[in-house]
């Protein structure tokens, strides 16, 4: 397999190592999410404003963004396992610091921490899967699986902690994260064996710093990041915007956009399905430019139609084909990733870091810029033609070192 780690063992993983997996990628997204409901409680009960109580959030987002890019490289140089452990340590600490927090800037402070640690469940997860994984196709597979994940764990954390905090305050949110921390814990330390043998580490003179820029002097892997920061700035604006759209341009109820935003989860899951049984037969590279493609016809289309005022349900038509795009973007960028000649930690903390960075950037854009259809079409059209062409750059780049990038 072309870019592959040379594991510890090659022999495939049994369920219950991909599930620990699955758990652990889902431990950061569920972190950032798990407590939006509870905000306004938050902000009352701590005396904060709303930017600071926001704050949070966003602290938790850049947190996973640049912790990626430590995590990643280190588990090339320490192995995977002890990075894992101690991501998931650190991870449940700042959980139960998260609770116990009594003014605003501690919550910031812990939550910012919270992203840092959990980052390392997301980075190194995938580069198991490339380690315990044998073939191109199986690898894809997993990986989509894992992005899967880091996609739907947003949907679901919000409905999970309105929930909890509805029952018992908002401060169980965090201890819900924290035990949810101390079990993955304990079933990564029974579970998850060490995949990358010691003689096939980085150098232990290769600092952090140094194997992040040989992965980034890598034209393959740094076209395929930037296109997937491109997107992730498309898509989460879309995520952050749709609430507005649905309840204040169009007037609709709470409800009606639980709804949409639940079909829009369901597209991007059978999509990812799709994805998974595509990969095995061609390279990431093809249903990535699937997606993207679909993203900016999506975008164009949004945008045409609410400038010409068209019926609402071409406007959800188009949301749910992006939805459905990204199915087939997140999982095949990552996996493209795993495939380029990098080692696999750096491969995967840079197109991490990318998506959620892109995350953070692309947020607060309609904000700016006012949330309306007509703004979110133009924004997912522009940073989906910049991935399209960021996708084609990459292509051309895989094709000096393979003859045949996208089959």
């Amino acid at each position: 397999m072309r870019g592959s780690g040379v594991p510890a063992t090659r022999t495939p993983p049994a369920a219950g190592i991909l599930f620990v997996l699955a758990l652990l990628t889902a431990a950061a997204p569920l972190s950032v999410d798990i407590y939006t409901p509870s905000l306004p409680l938050i902000q009352h009960e701590l005396a904060a404003t709303e930017w600071l109580t926001q704050a949070s959030i966003t602290a938790c987002l850049l947190g996973i963004g640049i912790g990626q890019l430590f995590w990643g490289p280190l588990s090339d140089r320490a192995g995977r396992r002890p990075v894992i452990l101690a991501g998931v340590i650190g991870w449940t600490i700042t959980s139960a610091i998260s609770a116990m927090a009594t003014t605003p800037e501690m919550l910031v402070t812990a939550r910012g921490a919270a992203g840092l640690c959990g980052a390392a469940g997301i980075v190194v997860a995938r580069s198991v899967v490339r380690d315990i994984s044998v073939d191109r196709g199986v690898m894809a597979s997993r990986v989509g699986l894992l992005s899967l994940i880091t996609s739907v764990a947003p949907v679901i954390a919000p409905v999970m902690g309105a929930a909890i905090a509805h029952a018992w305050g908002w401060r169980a949110d965090f201890l819900a994260l924290t035990a949810f921390g101390a079990a993955i814990g304990l079933a990564t330390a029974i579970t998850v064996p060490e995949t990358l043998a010691p003689d096939h580490r980085s150098a232990g003179d290769a600092s952090v710093v140094r194997s992040l820029l040989t992965g980034a002097r890598n034209a393959e892997l740094a076209f395929v990041a930037i296109a997937l920061a491109a997107h992730a700035f498309g898509f989460y604006a879309y995520i952050t915007t749709l609430p507005f759209i649905v309840e204040l341009q169009f007037g609709h109820p709470p409800v009606v956009f639980a709804v949409v935003f639940a079909s829009n989860a369901a597209a991007m899951l059978a999509a990812n399905l799709g994805f998974r049984r595509l990969v095995r037969h061609h390279r990431p590279a093809l249903p990535l430019g699937i997606g993207l493609s679909a993203s900016t016809l999506s975008g164009v289309t949004l945008f045409a139609a609410s400038l010409a005022h068209g019926p609402e349900w071409l406007l959800w038509t188009t949301s749910t084909v992006f939805a459905a795009a990204a199915g087939f973007v997140l999982p095949a960028a990552h996996s493209w990733g795993q495939l380029t000649l990098v080692a696999s930690g750096a491969a995967s903390a840079l197109t991490g870091s990318a998506q959620f960075l892109g995350g953070v950037l692309g947020s607060p854009v309609t904000g700016v810029i006012g949330p309306t259809a007509a703004h979110l079409g133009l924004v997912i059209a522009t940073s989906s033609a910049l991935a399209l062409l960021a996708w084609y750059a990459a292509r051309i780049a895989a094709s000096r070192s393979d003859p045949d990038p996208c089959s």
